[in-house]
């Protein structure tokens, strides 16, 4: 028993010896914060943060969030678990010392290996660029999720840098998370980014996906006033009216567009197409006529050209169909039947000219299958009967 009583006495002071707190060394922690013991740093840095006279010093706060971030940065999953929440942690002591610091002339700082100051912004800047290459590598990598929450990082550090901002945007766009992209494409530029790359996404989210073109028609005559010398939003522009069916609006643009471009074969057309939405069909043939002697390939001018000349004949076919069988009704018919062949005749050339440049579009096929069989061409509406049902339509 008085053995056991002896070494007793001899363990006590051992364990409590063992159990004496940490005493905090603010030295000590940034040490072996740069030695990579972060085990070490992190247990004396939050004693020391803990400690009411170091707890007021921005100093220890700043050592904190450069030992925090380092947890969360390093790639040895056993430093990283010593905190479940590193980045978070890490964010608020910068947050703390800088509030500490406010007062203060000079810039927080620590000395390097090589006795150099480190301040404060250059280690924010190069921890921001830290995460933002981790998140350009993960996008590179088809990890989407793992790049915005890098980004993310990148623009917690450094909530003034457009560069985040523009990445995550194309990243959650391309991660079909179109309200995130929009948030971020739209901070980019509202703090002055200079690409006009982020104005056509935000243009495209909202023309496609949102299915709001209203607004895209307001965020392309912003982009417009802001890249004056980007011709593809007055395009834009022009396309949208047109969709929203604001045609003399569209047609104003188109004209000057033409005078200012008159090589280009689209304006021609769209002009062409917007002149034929106001009914004005004969302006709208020499738009046509214009694109395609720009490029005599250009079947869509080809194929709006064409439908130009049924407009007529569609008429008198309804008008015919409205007849009655009286005398009279039928000596209209006889009349309106020779005009509609004439009609047919005039149309004709342009459709066989749109199926040589495209002979696969069921819809040219179809109007020349009407036209041969009124015009009593069965040999040739038969070939076209025959493509239709080759390419599945019956």
């Amino acid at each position: 028993m008085k053995k056991v009583v002896i070494l007793l006495l001899i363990a006590l002071p051992l364990a409590m010896y063992a159990q004496k707190p940490i005493k905090p060394n603010l030295n000590k922690a940034l040490s072996s914060w740069k030695a990579g013991k972060l085990q070490e740093a992190k247990e004396m840095i939050d004693v020391c943060t803990a400690d009411p006279k170091l707890s007021l010093d921005a100093k220890a706060w700043y050592y904190r969030g450069l030992i925090y971030a380092s947890l969360d940065t390093t790639s040895n999953a056993t430093f990283k678990a010593l905190a479940s929440n590193s980045f978070a942690t890490s964010m608020e002591a910068f947050a703390k010392s800088a509030e500490l610091n406010k007062n203060s002339k000079n810039e927080i700082f620590y000395t390097d290996d090589m006795g150099l100051p480190v301040l404060k912004t250059q280690s924010m800047a190069y921890l921001g660029s830290y995460y933002l290459n981790a998140g350009a590598v993960a996008y590179q990598d088809d990890d989407y999720e793992t790049a915005l929450t890098n980004f993310a990082k990148t623009q917690a550090i450094l909530p003034g840098d457009t560069t985040a901002y523009f990445y995550a945007g194309f990243v959650a766009n391309a991660d079909e998370k179109y309200d995130l992209a929009l948030t971020n494409l739209t901070k980019y530029n509202s703090l002055g980014g200079k690409s006009s790359d982020a104005y056509s996404l935000i243009i495209n989210i909202y023309g496609g996906p949102k299915q709001d073109k209203n607004k895209a028609l307001e965020i392309t005559r912003e982009a417009k006033k802001k890249f004056p010398n980007e011709k593809n939003f007055a395009l834009m522009e022009i396309g949208y009216l047109i969709d929203l069916e604001k045609t003399e609006e569209a047609k104003g643009g188109l004209e000057q567009a033409v005078k200012d471009d008159p090589s280009n074969k689209t304006l021609h057309f769209y002009l062409g197409y917007v002149n034929s939405k106001l009914d004005k069909f004969d302006d709208a043939k020499k738009n046509f006529e214009a694109a395609l002697k720009l490029d005599p390939t250009y079947f869509d001018a080809q194929y709006y050209l064409a439908q130009l000349y049924l407009i007529e004949a569609d008429k008198i076919k309804r008008e015919m169909n409205n007849l009655g069988i009286s005398a009279a009704d039928k000596k209209k018919k006889v009349e309106l039947d020779a005009e509609l062949v004439k009609r047919y005749k005039d149309a004709l050339p342009y459709w066989e000219k749109a199926e040589k440049l495209n002979p696969s579009d069921t819809d040219v096929l179809d109007k020349l299958s009407i036209i041969y069989y009124y015009l009593g061409e069965d040999a040739k509406a038969a070939r076209v009967e025959k493509r239709l049902k080759e390419l599945g339509i019956e």
